[in-house]
């Protein structure tokens, strides 16, 4: 039974809350008139089955978002447990824009979207709609393409990257 009727949690609570989840680390990426730009994400997941859509919240004032919503496309690249490194590229802010991508091969996807050769999975998504909550933008996209590998996903929990326990 739900005893606390208040409006909203702490940020606090809700981020102590949110950091106990281990999540899959994905790359969102966006590329449109010669700009390439990505951000490593948590907050990706499946939106609808069918037909096969995603989710993904960015902070709305960040060069990725306004490229997705310029060319209404983008790509996730889910990382592989080898892969923390392109994650903290991605979310470190040393780099940024094109320089992102001087690591690693990318694939071009049909969209014109890049995606990081090597990830356990990647998906080549057009946008359908955009949906504003505080001060992220929830992009919802359309996979057209995608890409599956071998290999085990990268996790995040608790403010760090994690590999899963062996399977035996």
């Amino acid at each position: 039974m739900l005893t606390n009727r208040a409006e909203t949690v702490s940020t606090e609570a809700y981020l102590a809350g949110m950091r106990a989840i281990v999540q899959p680390v994905g790359l969102v990426t966006a590329a449109c008139g010669g700009e390439r730009d990505g951000v490593t994400a948590v907050t990706v997941c499946s939106a609808t089955m069918e037909p096969p859509t995603l989710l993904v919240s960015i902070k709305q004032d960040s060069a990725v978002a306004q490229i997705i919503t310029r060319c209404e496309a983008f790509g996730v690249s889910f990382l592989a447990d080898t892969q923390a490194r392109m994650a903290r590229r991605f979310s470190d802010g040393g780099a940024e824009g094109e320089m992102l991508f001087a690591e690693g091969k990318w694939l071009i996807a049909a969209t014109g979207a890049p995606l990081l050769d090597g990830a356990v999975s990647a998906f080549d998504c057009r946008l359908v709609d955009v949906v504003t909550c505080g001060g992220h933008s929830l992009f919802l996209g359309r996979v057209v393409s995608m890409i599956s590998n071998e290999g085990e996903g990268l996790l995040y929990g608790d403010g760090y990257f994690r590999r899963l326990a062996s399977k035996d």
